[in-house]
């Protein structure tokens, strides 16, 4: 596998004896992560399996409980963890038999009981130790799904999705939700999760699905108010649903009454192709109020990360595409890491995503709380040749905020000895993302994650660096403007020589050497200064807005200290953008800015047809972004005193 230029991310690889499809992490992340697959019904020799993989040493993963399933039933498709005091409870799909299938009955919602094994202890010389297996049983099984009406019995399970965990030390209850594949009325189903088995006054409700439709994954999100919001896609949409559930007397408020959709992919017009529209293929929350979807295009065409901004009413808001690289024709699974957020809500997120070159690419993403804004996707790694088939699954394992060491202080206020000598952080951490495919391998990277301050203790961990991004984007764009003014150089001397050698013009049609003959007539442009021009225009535009406001404008206390100003450049071309201190300063001394909410329709457009000519704003971005930023006038109110006199 190659990794570069990161090379302090580690791996660890480990082969089982079948085809794995379905993978879940520990959710208080204890160092196990359990995974499943097999041959299916038949005689295929291939066995169907739930394996344990102890993963807490980096360098190495060991198998530490199994259980060998019927291979008169078919593979196991789907998992998904619930914690226990010594081990999980796993929720699993498995269709049963065929022959059972078609006698009206495919129990396949299965759990199944984990008991870890205890961990390995500091041996001496003189113990003969024996490795001590985990355990895995059968809990139960049973269907949920509608009796399938089809002439051939085909429905399976094929998604399943947890709730995610809140805390380490206050463990709250979970939902779940499943969804049928291959079936003639597909439906999602949403259930209470505190129990191994549901029973019917479990369910929460069950969603049908239009004809032909069906899931393509799902998710489950927890709101500030402690309300679950499940979001799920088929080929061309996405809805969503919000539910407040009363575990105790299992009843459910849902808003709205039925699944929304909240986005429509658009459809072709004219005489286009339908199959020429894009598919979403997995979708996962970066919050409670923002998705990230996978979307191929069609005909193997490339593969696209869309983030979608979810309001409580009406469709959502596409914030931003990133398209993937172009050696990524289609692409097969994505997940999302949450790292833990600082007082003000500001949080970065890593995005995986498997290609069909079996490769995984690993983005960055930063949200700022006080604009409900996110940057851009930041590459920061590619990692190849990851399987030697086609992957199946990625997941992260969730991550939890570390605990910090406690400020104690003296009876007069000063810190004890014990509070001086602590560390400042709680050691290393990490983020681990692990990935399964058909040639029976699991691989998990372990990516090193650093404090956004490393002075303060408190500090929020990323994995990339916002400040080291920027100036990764600084140093593209300078070697892009290089290329561009070396291109431009080389061609113009070229055609310089052409210019002044008669046996080369006389191989030129007529139209073409008045381009390269110097004109005395000033209105002529000559080829320089053509390129000149055109070097301008390639050269991108620096975000220096979006910058000031990341760096200076990260908490709603910085907003109201430091003032932003946008004003006229140079002869009234571009935008000119300064930082001050002291915004109640700033505010007295120049009578002429004005907040954006202050600015009349006029001014807002005025201002956004400078933005967007510059590149500092689109208007997907939305105008929250701008609010608190000022805005000088001063040049639009000496244009209206000239006009005037």
């Amino acid at each position: 596998m190659v990794m570069a230029p990161k090379s302090n991310v580690s791996y660890a690889k480990h082969t089982l004896p079948y085809p794995i499809y379905a993978a879940d992490w520990d959710p208080y992340n204890r160092g196990y992560l359990i995974v499943a697959g097999g041959g299916g019904e038949g005689r295929s020799g291939v066995p169907n399996q739930i394996s344990v993989l102890d993963v807490s040493n980096r360098a190495a993963i060991s198998t530490v409980a199994d259980i060998d399933l019927s291979r008169e039933e078919d593979s196991i498709s789907s998992v998904a963890n619930l914690a226990t005091k010594d081990g999980l409870i796993t929720l699993a799909g498995i269709n049963s038999s065929q022959a059972d299938q078609d006698a009206g009955k495919n129990e396949h919602f299965r759990a199944f009981g984990i008991r870890y094994p205890p961990r390995k202890k500091q041996k001496t010389e003189d113990e003969k130790s024996e490795p001590v297996k985990g355990n895995i049983s059968l809990l139960g099984k049973r269907s949920l799904f509608a009796k399938s009406t089809a002439p051939k019995k085909e429905t399976y399970q094929r998604l399943l999705r947890l709730s995610p965990v809140q805390k380490r030390d206050a463990p709250g209850k979970r939902i779940g939700a499943i969804a049928s594949g291959l079936a003639k009325d597909s439906e999602v189903i949403v259930f209470n999760a505190t129990v191994a088995i549901p029973e019917d006054r479990d369910i929460i409700t069950r969603i049908a699905l239009p004809e032909k439709a069906e899931a393509a994954d799902l998710d489950i999100a927890v709101t500030p108010e402690s309300d679950f919001s499940i979001a799920y896609c088929d080929d061309h949409n996405i809805y969503e649903q919000t539910y407040r559930y009363d575990f105790n007397k299992k009843k459910a408020e849902k808003r709205p009454v039925g699944p929304r959709r909240a986005y429509q992919m658009p459809v072709p017009e004219g005489f286009q192709d339908p199959r020429s529209r894009p598919k979403f293929r997995c979708l996962r929350f970066l919050n409670a109020e923002n998705v990230v979807a996978l979307v191929n295009k069609p005909n193997k065409g490339g593969a696209e990360l869309r983030v979608y901004h979810l309001y409580p009413t009406g469709p959502a808001m596409e914030l931003m595409v990133k398209t993937l690289p172009r050696r990524i024709k289609q692409a097969s699974s994505i997940d999302v890491c949450a790292f833990d957020a600082d007082k003000n809500g500001n949080q970065q997120f890593a995005v995986a995503i498997a290609g069909q070159d079996i490769s995984i690419e690993i983005y960055t993403t930063n949200y700022q709380s006080a604009t409900d804004t996110f940057s851009g996707m930041h590459s920061y790694l590619t990692l190849s040749e990851v399987h030697g088939q086609q992957m199946t699954k990625i997941v992260w394992s969730p991550f939890f905020s570390p605990p910090r060491a406690s400020d104690a202080k003296g009876a007069k206020g000063e810190k004890t000895a014990a509070t001086s000598t602590a560390p400042l952080h709680p050691g290393p951490q990490y983020a681990r993302l692990a990935s399964v495919s058909y040639g029976n391998t699991v691989v998990i990277d372990t990516f090193p994650l650093k404090p956004l301050e490393p002075q303060n203790k408190d500090s929020r961990y990323v994995l990339s660096h916002p400040k080291e991004e920027r100036l990764w984007k600084l140093a593209y764009i300078a070697i892009i403007t290089v290329i561009v003014v070396m291109a431009a150089m080389v061609l113009s001397t070229f055609t310089a020589d052409i210019a002044e050698s008669p046996t080369a013009m006389r191989f030129l049609p007529p139209g073409a050497r008045q381009y390269l003959v110097p004109s005395k007539d000033p209105i002529t442009s000559t080829l320089t200064q053509t390129l000149t021009r055109t070097v301008h225009r390639v050269s991108p535009p620096t975000d220096v807005l979006r910058n000031a406001i990341d760096e200076h404008h990260a908490n709603p206390e910085a907003i109201e200290a430091t003032a932003i100003v946008v004003s006229d450049g140079a002869a009234g071309e571009g935008l000119k953008v300064d930082v001050n201190p002291d915004k109640a300063g700033y505010l007295e001394q120049d009578p002429h800015v004005k907040h954006w909410h202050e600015l009349d329709d006029k001014q807002k457009s005025y201002w956004k047809e400078k933005l967007k000519a510059a590149g500092q704003w689109a208007e997907h971005e939305g105008e929250s972004v701008l609010k608190g930023v000022l805005w000088s006038t001063y040049a639009q109110v000496a244009a209206e005193v000239i006009r005037e006199l």
